[in-house]
């Protein structure tokens, strides 16, 4: 780093503006330890399966010119990469053939996050995400500092994130440190028992398949098919009853699943802490190998997501996520941030609502309130809507089957689909309720898992009403509130039409009543 910029100095009667300041020079080895190390990889895989001696003297060269170059690149990065701060404006100047020069007006920022993986570390660096939380790819104005000093990104996001303050950059010493905030809720190791009832270990074992798919591609199927470990689990599969083989398979991937959700568990989501820091933000850090820290203003906050699937239920476990305006879900370049709303990581249901009445300054939390259920002509509908799904594909095949187009075993198996359809309407109407719970609007729904999402009646900027020919007769509507945070919507579904519309009335007063009938209960 070249330091801090200076303080503004009047210079014949104008503000001179700070310097324009470089990334840490550490970041030219940095960023492309990740690329390499993954080249690395595929080489050693490859050098296992294919033996030494199948490469000549061209392949090292290649792999050595392909380093060099992204170590070139990455110091004509740091070498053309700048920022400043001004009194009103960050801004960053960035590109190597085409420059860029992009600007966001301080007043517009809603969010500062720290990330910092392994190798940053170790370099004693963050990548800093400044954004103003606007959806959609190019339109997402996100500003991303990779990489200062951890010491800088605090300072940054201390100084972005003070509404009080528009001077540049002054770096403050501060020998004593400002005193640590109780927090609101701490990682405990209680809460990893609930990590294997996740599936986030299959998903880990589904990108490790394509991982090797898209390898044994690279490399060759044909060595990979003739290596000791290969053959010998399909001799295994071969000398064995077809019915143990499946079993043997389901219990594995069980297993796998528990011990990979676990260990991922607590990757994530290790050291995790939610405190209210004094600039009137609530701070989530979490991570053990990659470690993120994720700021949001109170003052934006709208209100609270629990999501709980099915096998979490079992272990009464949940997650949060916060309700938030001006909260992006996804950086400059239109890919999804994971986790930017993650407010509690899996924990006992008992924590999410402790939080949850915690952050939104209620005495109990609205998500556990009591629901007004929804009339059974609900259930009716969910039948209809899933068993026809089912039903409809096999109808089409069974004419199809009596030309002889195809065979009839295909629209028998889809019959089967009737039984997971009628199961999952079933599941979806026990989900279905609403409630008005003081300011706050609670709506809950779900296929299979739950979820509970509770706003603020004050945030509610639009209705919206609809109405299926099936809904008419027995006077069930799905009401769609407008919320100008998270999703922009929170919908109650399939609700009696004459206990909705009062609480759609009562939470937004006034602008419903043209609408409604001047004898309408």
């Amino acid at each position: 780093m070249t330091g801090a910029s200076p303080a503004d100095t009047a210079v014949q009667g104008t503000v001179a503006q700070p310097e324009w300041q470089q990334l840490d020079r550490r970041s030219i080895w940095v960023a492309p330890v990740q690329p390499l190390a993954g080249l690395l990889l595929a080489g050693l895989v490859a050098i296992t399966f294919r033996g030494w001696d199948r490469f000549g003297v061209i392949e090292p060269a290649i792999g050595a010119a392909v380093a060099i170059g992204v170590f070139a690149l990455s110091a004509w990065h740091w070498r053309t990469t700048r920022y400043r701060i001004t009194p009103t404006h960050v801004e960053m100047t960035s590109g190597m053939l085409v420059r860029k020069h992009r600007s966001v007006a301080r007043d517009r920022l809603r969010s500062v996050d720290l990330t910092s993986d392994v190798v940053h570390r170790l370099a004693g660096l963050s990548v800093v995400a400044i954004g103003t939380g606007r959806q959609g790819g190019e339109s997402d104005d996100e500003l991303k500092l990779d990489s200062v000093t951890t010491e800088e990104a605090e300072r940054l996001r201390r100084l972005l994130l003070d509404r009080g303050s528009r001077a540049p950059a002054v770096a403050v010493a501060d020998p004593g440190g400002p005193a640590e905030p109780a927090p609101l809720a701490r990682f405990e190791a209680s809460w990893v028992k609930l990590a294997p009832l996740s599936i986030m270990g299959l998903v880990a074992l589904a990108v490790l398949a394509g991982g090797a798919a898209q390898l044994a591609r690279s490399v060759g199927g044909d060595e990979i098919w003739r290596s000791g470990p290969v053959r010998g689990a399909w001799d295994w599969v071969v000398a064995t009853p077809i019915l143990t083989v499946v079993i043997g398979g389901l219990v594995g991937l069980l297993v796998l699943n528990a011990v990979l959700s676990t260990v991922l568990y607590v990757l994530f989501y290790g050291g995790y802490t939610l405190v209210r820091a004094d600039d009137g933000t609530l701070r989530i850090s979490y991570g053990l190998l990659t470690q993120r820290s994720v700021s949001i203003e109170e003052r934006r906050i709208r209100g609270v997501r629990m999501d709980e699937p099915l096998m979490l239920q079992l272990g009464r476990g949940a997650r949060l996520r916060v309700v938030a305006a001006g909260l992006g879900t996804k950086d400059g370049e239109g890919k999804e941030k994971k986790d930017s709303d993650m407010l509690l990581p899996t924990a006992p249901a008992a924590v999410a609502h402790r939080v949850t009445a915690d952050v939104l300054g209620t005495p109990t939390s609205p998500v556990g309130a009591p629901m007004r259920r929804h009339p059974v002509a609900a259930l009716r509908i969910l039948l209809l809507q899933g068993v026809s799904l089912a039903l409809v594909p096999a109808a089409v095949l069974l004419m199809l089957a009596l030309v002889g187009l195809v065979p009839h075993w295909i629209w028998q198996v889809l019959l089967l689909l009737v039984v997971p359809a009628v199961v999952g309407a079933w599941l979806e109407y026990r989900n279905l309720g609403h409630a008005r719970v003081g300011e706050f609007l609670v709506a809950q729904g779900g296929p299979a898992g739950r979820h509970t999402v509770a706003v603020r009646t004050d945030g509610i900027i639009a209705w919206q009403f609809r109405r299926t020919v099936f809904q008419r007769r027995p006077r069930v509507l799905t009401a769609i509130a407008a919320v100008a945070a998270g999703k922009g919507t929170q919908t109650i579904k399939y609700a009696l039409q004459d206990d909705v519309l009062p609480v759609a009335r009562d939470c937004v007063p006034g602008l419903l009543d043209p609408f409604l009938e001047p004898d309408h209960p």
